[in-house]
């Protein structure tokens, strides 16, 4: 069934239902093994059987545009996220709740706590979640690899009518919303006729802060650089870099190491984190500024803290970068033949607004992070 540009007024805001999938509305047997044994285990931490393939570190050269040499940590790679953005991780992340969720039934079946007879009364779980566009692509193809439960998927309703021909394509459910005001979890479960399923924007038990990007994060605290940039928008990536770090302190204070970082935990705590957000809210790198960030937990307090107690460097913050540096930034990408789009090249913005206002020496280590090119 599909229940095209259907217009309707609820809460408040303009909400159209692009597109609805079917999917059984009950649990059974056949999808709890489906899940179970379908989507694979890998260990946590294991370095010699990682659950995810490294994305490549490359020196890049800017000495001939008056910059100095970076390290680009590239997630436009294919060969590592199918979708070619660092959001295929988190889509891993969500896939395997499913997984561990089948699993926990399982587990109580065995055990005699559950009946299987009493599946029939359970609501398959569906996932509710707001995106500009990347997320939405990785969940929605990783969750079509494991036949996993449809996502329910609220974009902004300008943005959806110009990504509208992808969109239509997806394995989901869609919404588009106007987003011009905060919407709380329960409305947006309720606008997604999901008040049985999860708001992921405000499901925290399985920390997203921490599991979302832990082996992007710890391939680069390996490479043992003085900086690292990052876009900041709503992905929780510099969530991530100060909670490892934070972790790493604790762990070197226990006497113990996470197995896939091969430094010092001292000099982790040394890198400087710096995140990007264009100053302008029209920008081209749209996808970092939403009117609002669901996904964001660490607040600048929060940043203040960890700089404060030494838990991460003395230059982590947060920074807004002017649309000019974000042009040159996005040039300068497409230059050297690297797959990006605007908001993934604000890390690297960000890194030529320090190197022209002298705030970097050409001593220091530098990675930049690029999200990746995205399907629009």
């Amino acid at each position: 069934m599909h229940r095209m540009l259907e217009k309707e007024q609820t809460l408040d805001n303009t909400h159209e239902i692009i597109k609805i999938v079917n999917y059984p509305r009950w649990m059974d047997l056949r999808l709890i093994e489906q899940w179970a044994d379908g989507i694979p285990t890998f260990s946590e931490n294991d370095p010699l059987q990682p659950e995810w393939r490294e994305t490549p570190t490359k020196p890049l050269d800017l000495g001939n545009e008056g910059y100095g040499l970076v390290y680009l940590k590239d997630e436009s790679d294919p060969a590592s996220n199918p979708t070619g953005t660092i959001k295929d991780r988190a889509a891993w992340e969500l896939a395997v709740l499913y997984r561990n969720f089948a699993r926990s039934l399982y587990l109580q079946i065995r055990t005699g706590l559950l009946a299987a007879s009493e599946l029939a009364r359970m609501h398959v779980p569906r996932f509710t979640f707001l995106t500009s566009g990347n997320i939405g692509n990785a969940v929605e193809a990783c969750f079509g690899k494991y036949h996993l439960p449809p996502p329910k998927i609220i974009i902004d309703s300008v943005k959806a009518e110009q990504i509208r021909p992808i969109i239509e394509n997806w394995r989901a459910d869609i919404y588009a919303i106007d987003l011009s005001r905060e919407l709380t979890p329960e409305e947006m479960l309720t606008l997604t006729d999901n008040e049985k399923g999860i708001d992921i924007t405000s499901f925290t038990p399985f920390n997203p802060h921490i599991v979302f990007y832990d082996w992007h994060v710890h391939e680069v605290f390996n490479k043992e650089p003085d900086y690292i940039f990052v876009p900041y928008g709503s992905g929780r990536l510099m969530e991530n870099y100060l909670a490892w770090q934070y972790l790493s302190c604790r762990n070197a204070a226990a006497g113990s190491r996470d197995p896939r970082l091969r430094t010092d935990a001292g000099k982790v705590m040394r890198m400087n984190i710096c995140g990007a957000e264009p100053a302008n809210q029209n920008s081209i790198a749209d996808k970092l500024t939403a009117a609002f960030k669901p996904f964001l937990l660490f607040r600048d307090e929060d940043v203040n803290g960890m700089r404060n107690l030494s838990f991460t460097g003395r230059e982590t913050k947060r920074e807004s970068i002017e649309e000019n540096y974000i042009r040159a930034a996005f040039a300068l990408m497409a230059k050297y033949g690297i797959q990006a789009e605007p908001s993934g090249t604000a890390s690297l913005a960000l890194y030529l607004k320090y190197f022209d206002e002298g705030r970097i020496r050409d001593d220091k280590k530098v990675v930049i992070v690029n999200t990746g090119k995205g399907a629009f």
